[in-house]
């Protein structure tokens, strides 16, 4: 059994010897076996200075925990930023990648618009009709390319938004964390 345990078991039969103590009548004062609770505090006695020894090891250890949390402290930090530029980077990649693709499939729009007026106006009967209709699809290509790459733009800002807010909530929890060591 370890000391912590019995001393709250011999502080906890104390209690009881004097809550179950008789009452001398017309008085706060009660009797109790005298040699009954004397060998309770002598056991009391000598489970205590291990108890104080502990806690005086504790005390000396007390700088090697708080040096040994200020380097996990860093440690986080460290692996925090190393994490948030990888991040950055994976946010670049991913971006830029939608970029390319993006410009091909509008490089392959005007391909296929153009590959459809050429073949509206070699026909000279609806030659009029092509032409209305090529400038449509010109105007609707290059409407829904701006409309792209606004969108492109706006998503991106909106994920480095998004990575920069979870980073900065990061790296102030560590900095809280740490500064409470």
């Amino acid at each position: 059994m370890s000391e912590k345990i019995k001393i709250d078991e011999i502080i906890y039969d104390i209690e009881t010897i004097l809550n179950e103590a008789t009452n001398y009548p017309l008085s706060k004062k009660v009797g109790v076996d005298r040699n009954e609770l004397l060998s309770l505090v002598k056991e009391l006695q000598n489970a205590l200075p291990y108890e104080l020894e502990i806690a005086i090891k504790i005390l000396n250890e007390q700088d090697s925990i708080i040096s040994n949390a200020r380097s996990n402290a860093e440690f986080i930090l460290e692996e925090a930023k190393r994490e948030r530029d990888a991040m950055i980077e994976e946010c670049k990649d991913e971006l830029e990648n939608k970029r390319k693709q993006m410009e091909m499939d509008i490089e392959q729009m005007m391909k296929d618009v153009n590959q459809k007026v050429s073949e509206l106006i070699s026909e000279s009967k609806i030659m009029r009709d092509a032409k209305a209709q090529a400038d449509k699809l010109i105007t609707e290509a290059r409407n829904y390319s701006q409309e792209v790459r606004e969108g492109a733009l706006a998503y991106s800002r909106e994920q480095l938004e998004t990575v920069e807010s979870t980073l900065t909530s990061i790296l102030q929890e560590v900095h809280a964390n740490k500064n409470t060591l």
